[in-house]
């Protein structure tokens, strides 16, 4: 039976909305793009939701990076989002500005390709593990649309002198980043974390920073912290 003649303005207004509410709700999907390190694949991520155990809606992208030189491999030809001059990565490190510039292009377009298939700006978190988390904090905080969060695992800051500007006057001066690495980390040293937090933060970007006693690579308090950011970032009910 509907509303009788007495039912107040606003709640047939209410009534009217509702099903296009549910539709809204229903049809929202999440995502998070992750980038991989030097010389792996996006497969080699794609533990990353068995590990993370967001709700069943979010969806996951491991892109490849593109094949190229790398010179502290002896110019080795292997996927690498940037050319590298040296392992241990410090603050020291050069930047590849060509190689971080291509790179920057593919994931944005990436981005661009989910946000015309329907998916906001706002419901996509992207993230990355060494090189690749260097790569998400470039990308992320020079993408031109608002982003749910911004991720970065054994990562570093790169083209340091414009990031600042590039990060305050952007369209993500206000997106979360999560930065989490190991103590113990020999490839990219731990200053390079610390690094990128205090730049960030200095940046006006609500930083999240984590270390833990870890190598190079994913550790389960790290994990944990960024399971309970990612749900925070995109305004998800944790269902477990």
């Amino acid at each position: 039976k509907g509303p009788g003649p007495c039912c107040p303005s606003w709640l047939l207004s209410c009534l009217a909305r509702a099903p296009q509410l549910q539709r809204t709700k229903a049809m929202r999907s999440p995502l998070i793009i992750w980038l991989h390190g030097l010389g792996d694949t996006g497969r080699g991520w794609s533990h990353l939701k068995h590990e993370l155990r967001l709700p069943q809606a979010v969806r996951y992208a491991f892109p490849d990076a593109p094949e190229s030189p790398v010179t502290c491999n002896g110019g080795y030809v292997m996927t690498s989002w940037m050319d590298l001059e040296t392992i241990p990565i410090g603050n020291g490190l050069p930047d590849d500005a060509k190689g971080l510039a291509d790179s920057t292009q593919i994931i944005h377009a990436l981005i661009d390709a989910e946000v015309a298939k329907g998916t906001a700006s706002e419901d996509i978190v992207l993230g990355g593990f060494s090189q690749g988390g260097a790569m998400a904090l470039l990308a992320g905080y020079s993408y031109a649309k608002r982003l749910a969060g911004v991720a970065c695992l054994s990562g570093w800051p790169s083209l340091r002198a414009q990031l600042t500007e590039r990060v305050g006057g952007g369209a993500n001066a206000g997106t979360p980043l999560f930065i989490g690495h190991g103590t113990q980390d020999g490839v990219v040293l731990p200053e390079c974390g610390k690094d990128a937090a205090e730049r960030h933060t200095a940046a006006g970007v609500q930083v999240t920073f984590l270390d833990y006693p870890a190598a190079h690579g994913p550790h389960p308090a790290g994990m944990a912290a960024l399971r309970s950011w990612a749900l925070e970032a995109l305004k998800l009910e944790d269902d477990e």
